[in-house]
């Protein structure tokens, strides 16, 4: 008796989610499989598979099914319909080749496969008018979905923080998905502030918070923080540069302002020219620490000695006369908490800074007008260079030429949205004062916060009491650090015998720095 193999398969996930054309697929091969008489030995599927597609699952179970029981009589492989094997002729070929190879036969309800040329050539026409199908089915959902996106919506998968919902005047709308838009917009607009000082210090955030985009395998790498950073879908815009449609303003919901997202992008620019840092905890001050002979930033690793492995920064500039010479990283420790022991901000002084920024604060917040005009002339000056560029285009004969002024063109254009963006957002209030008890909590007491904190809490202190890197000989220790202002006035104990606080009519911050320069 002639064993059958029966194969199905379908090339959408809501084929397979229905269920309809798996199961009507198998039920026409049984039934033609029975009136022929035949045995079924085995059904394989392949679901959401494209047609265009010759490595498949259960293809690839099927040949291996023949090769394994090919002793044990004959087979025959059924299939619904021809365009079941492949929608492409190439493929469609190769797999028939692999079957037939193997000692099966091909059958279908509704062809035969016949071996004469005149057989083969109406298989040939069949398998293109397949491909020819496919391709003008593809065209024509990429032509839908380009108009989509092109009205500002998101036809694709949803984004990590996003779903797909339909909304009455929309159709499918993207809408927050819980927890996770919460968390990928604290990891954004942490990274924008400056709370996350690397893009490793926001994996980590991601993977503390149990998050992993699709198909990450539990793990949040380096290069899908990069890709959640750079998306400007999570500040409510729409693009698709690889369908040529250019950045325009999205009907969903934003998951951050369109100025957070700016800062991103400018954080990105100065990181890029930044020195590598580490995210381990075993090195805190990576990235932050610099040679004294050469300048460039110490690296770090741990290395094996008799009895143990021990942690250790050093100089990998192959110019330095330090090249390759360590230090014990627990050495560079107990030094910087020393350093930090020794600053004694004084609190009367803290107060009255944190009193003048607040001040001034409140000052900048009341001048819209000004905040207005400078807007209007930045949109001014963005308008002036894309109609400068759009002059040239017209002059301009030279199709690549064309084509860098086009480019040039949509990328200012894309600067203006945002700041039209801007210029649009309802007036939010903005809690100052409860930021700025915030740093100059990590002022008053920074070796406490060091001792006590995680790694993103330690950054934050280096941030907020160093106004630059660290200098480190290996020698002698720490060089004289760079502090910012308020823990340079602060810390001047000459600056106690003075009452600044009551002087909060007379710029008490502007006075502490003069006073700072007469005594230095």
């Amino acid at each position: 008796m002639t064993n059958a193999i029966l194969y199905c398969r379908v090339s959408s996930e809501s084929q397979v989610k229905e269920g309809h054309g798996l199961e009507g697929q198998e039920t026409n091969c049984r039934r033609f499989a029975e009136a022929k008489g035949y045995e079924i030995a085995s059904v394989f599927k392949d679901e959401a598979v494209s047609g265009g597609d010759i490595d498949r699952e259960g293809m690839d179970a099927l040949l291996n099914f023949l090769e394994t029981n090919r002793h044990k009589g004959d087979f025959v492989v059924i299939v619904d319909d021809i365009k079941r094997i492949a929608r492409d002729v190439v493929a469609h070929f190769h797999i028939r080749k692999q079957i037939t190879s193997l000692g099966a036969t091909i059958e279908s309800p509704i062809h035969t496969f016949d071996e004469t040329p005149e057989g083969k050539f109406m298989e040939t026409l069949l398998a293109a008018g397949a491909e020819y199908e496919r391709n003008d089915n593809k065209r024509r959902v990429k032509s839908r979905m380009k108009a989509r996106f092109e009205r500002g919506y998101w036809p694709l998968f949803p984004p990590s923080g996003y779903k797909q919902e339909l909304v009455e005047g929309h159709g499918k709308l993207l809408v927050p998905h819980e927890p996770e838009a919460s968390i990928i917009r604290e990891a954004l607009e942490g990274f924008a502030s400056g709370k996350f000082a690397t893009q490793t210090d926001v994996q980590a955030f991601l993977q503390r918070k149990k998050f992993c985009p699709p198909k990450s395998k539990g793990k949040t790498y380096l290069e899908q923080v990069k890709r959640l950073l750079i998306r400007d879908i999570y500040a409510g815009f729409i693009s698709y540069p690889k369908w040529n449609v250019s950045q325009r303003k999205g009907h969903h919901q934003a998951l951050i302002s369109a100025e957070t997202y700016d800062r991103i992008l400018e954080r990105l620019q100065e990181s890029a020219k930044a020195p590598r840092t580490d995210s381990r905890e075993d090195f805190p001050l990576r990235g932050f620490l610099l040679c004294s002979c050469c300048h460039h930033p110490y690296t770090s690793s741990w290395c094996k000695g008799r009895n143990d492995r021990y942690p250790y920064y050093r100089c990998a500039n192959k110019n330095c006369t330090d090249f390759n010479k360590s230090v014990r990283a627990d050495t560079v420790d107990k030094k910087f908490k020393k350093m930090l022991s020794e600053l004694k901000p004084r609190k009367t002084i803290l107060a009255v800074v944190k009193a003048d920024l607040l001040d001034e604060f409140n000052r900048r917040l009341l001048d819209v007008d000004t905040v207005r005009k400078n807007r209007q002339k930045r949109l001014d000056d963005l308008q002036a260079q894309i109609k400068g560029l759009v002059d040239k285009v017209e002059l301009c004969k030279s199709p690549t030429v064309i084509e860098e002024l086009n480019q040039r063109v949509e990328v200012l254009r894309a600067k203006k949205l945002r700041l039209g963006e801007k210029a649009a957002q309802p007036k939010k209030k903005y809690d100052f004062e409860t930021a700025l008890n915030k740093v100059f909590d990590y002022i008053k007491n920074p070796l406490r916060k060091w001792k006590k904190g995680d790694l993103a809490e330690r950054r934050l202190v280096l941030r907020f009491v160093f106004e630059d890197s660290l200098i480190y000989n290996r020698k002698t220790g720490f060089e004289t650090a760079k502090l910012t202002l308020p823990v340079q006035l602060s810390c001047i104990p000459e600056l106690d015998r003075l009452e600044l606080v009551e002087l909060r009519g007379f710029k008490p911050l502007a006075s502490a720095m003069r006073m700072r320069r007469s005594i230095s």
